[in-house]
């Protein structure tokens, strides 16, 4: 469900080397994507509590001298619900087909539903802001190369 970013440059590590480029640089670059992909998500997300959106963020699950994967995305469990939808308004039917009630934490009071539409804020930000993605990456590897290249 969350995006990742890879940064995988095996085929450059030799080059990249020689002006030392190792795992805390690809960190530094991997984070200029990442904060397009969490401002992205938190811009369109639907917000009740703000849970969701206070929990986007990234979480580095692989790195090293040559790669780092980053999985990009809110934390709480009702993000799949509201990128999804539920009950019978789930994305190509795969909620629950039957009405239910539950209590509203905020309310105290007692709702019929038959669920809600999807309100998706991961896939459009992955849709729209990919190219952000890519150019926030490139222009900090740049500036990185920029100033190891003239020390």
């Amino acid at each position: 469900m969350k995006p990742s970013i890879t940064i995988d440059m095996k085929e450059i590590a030799a080059a990249l080397k020689n002006i030392n480029i190792g795992e805390p640089e690809l960190m530094h670059l991997k984070g200029a994507g990442e904060l397009v992909l969490v401002n992205g998500m938190r811009t369109r997300v639907a917000v009740d509590t703000s849970a969701t959106k206070n929990s986007i963020m990234g979480h580095v699950i692989e790195s090293g001298d040559t790669k780092v994967v980053d999985d990009v995305g809110p934390e709480t469990a009702q993000s799949i619900w509201l990128e999804y939808g539920t009950g019978i308004h789930a994305e190509k039917g795969n909620g629950r087909k039957t009405p239910w009630v539950y209590k509203n934490p905020k309310s105290g009071k007692f709702v019929w539903t038959q669920g809600m539409r999807a309100q998706p804020f991961i896939r459009p930000t992955v849709e729209e802001d990919g190219d952000k993605v890519n150019s926030a990456i490139s222009a900090s590897f740049k500036q990185l190369v920029e100033s190891r290249w003239a020390k």
